[in-house]
């Protein structure tokens, strides 16, 4: 990473979770043991910030796992109670989450219960968390402590157009909270949030105050980069749309630094953006198209090496190839993996 001239890493999720990817945590003050111990993450922090490296933690607020204690908790609580209603004096976590007598969209059956249902937005294992919750952003406050005095340099926000489903003024209130309790203690803290949609809905949530958000329009294989590379858009798009975008951010923000990508975990990889031959040659030059935007540049991992992966989520997160080979391609630790999913 040092020798690459990468100044930050972004860790995907690290808490403990109950599935691979690990975007639904069951506790958010430790590490997942597939990952190691505490002790090995702080290690990792001081190597890091020894090289100049500040580290940020994936952080999914959004939901959490089915088997969140919090959860659990709650769910028991309402199983017990039956067609009465909740005391959060009796159990406070019923209002952690959104739980409902009726059957909405989205929402779930809690299990053992033919009265209650949840919000899980994404799947019935997340559980979608209510943020307005004060003593929950009381929780979320300690949470956020707790790592950045570990010396984490700051969070990338998982989902923040879900926190409230179709509601942005919503989600960038929420957004808002959470940039000024963090800068509040920290203030060199950096916070990019994941608003998963086009540019005209993105870019009001800079109205929160915070950092960055993930400019998607220049992503994907259908993004103005990939356009551009492969001919079916004029170079000089690429040009204006970044003269553009400058005023279009700083309007809600003055001081916002933008976050290109080419491509993350959700995406197909960018070096099967292009087929025959001189693909190699365009991504790299997609590549570079990427690096040479303003703001804090992110590169999805392997993709300085060209892996390779899509359709299914767990293909486009393979493991890291390693090898001593420049020119190696560790078939048969992909292989390996494939059989072991």
């Amino acid at each position: 990473m040092d020798d690459l001239g990468c100044n930050g890493i972004w860790l995907m999720p690290v808490m403990p979770s109950p599935t691979y990817h690990k975007y639904d945590t069951t506790d958010y003050y430790s590490i997942d043991p597939e990952y190691g111990t505490m002790e090995d993450f702080e290690a990792f922090l001081s190597a890091c910030r020894e090289r100049g490296i500040k580290v940020i933690m994936d952080l999914a607020l959004n939901h959490t796992s089915s088997e969140h204690p919090w959860f659990q908790e709650a769910c028991s609580y309402l199983k017990e109670l039956g067609d009465g209603e909740p005391d959060p004096g009796e159990c406070p976590y019923v209002l952690y989450y959104n739980f409902s007598k009726e059957k909405k969209s989205g929402f779930s059956p809690v299990k053992g219960s033919d009265i209650w249902y949840y919000e899980a937005q994404f799947w019935d294992g997340m559980p979608d968390l209510n943020l307005y919750n004060e003593e929950l952003r009381a929780e979320i406050e300690k949470i956020a402590d707790f790592w950045l005095a570990k010396g984490v340099g700051g969070f990338r926000l998982d989902a923040a157009k879900e926190y409230v489903t179709g509601a942005d003024g919503s989600n960038i209130e929420i957004l808002s909270w959470f940039n000024d309790v963090v800068k509040e203690k920290y203030p060199d803290a950096y916070l990019v949030a994941e608003v998963f949609s086009d540019m005209a809905v993105y870019e009001k949530y800079y109205d929160s105050g915070i950092d960055s958000l993930f400019d998607f329009d220049f992503a994907n294989k259908d993004g103005i980069i990939a356009k551009v590379v492969k001919g079916n858009t004029p170079a000089s798009f690429y040009s204006q749309r970044l003269q553009e975008i400058e005023g279009i951010f700083s309007a809600h923000n003055k001081d916002y630094i933008d976050a290109p990508f080419y491509t993350n975990h959700d995406m197909g990889r960018s070096a099967g953006y292009y087929a025959g031959e001189g693909s190699e040659a365009q991504t790299k030059l997609a590549g570079a198209m990427n690096l040479m935007m303003s703001g804090s540049a992110f590169i999805y991992y392997g993709e300085e090496l060209g892996m390779k992966g899509s359709g299914k989520d767990e293909n486009k997160r393979a493991p890291m190839y390693f090898s001593s080979d420049p020119s190696a391609v560790c078939a048969e630790d992909r292989q390996t993996w494939m059989i072991l999913r």
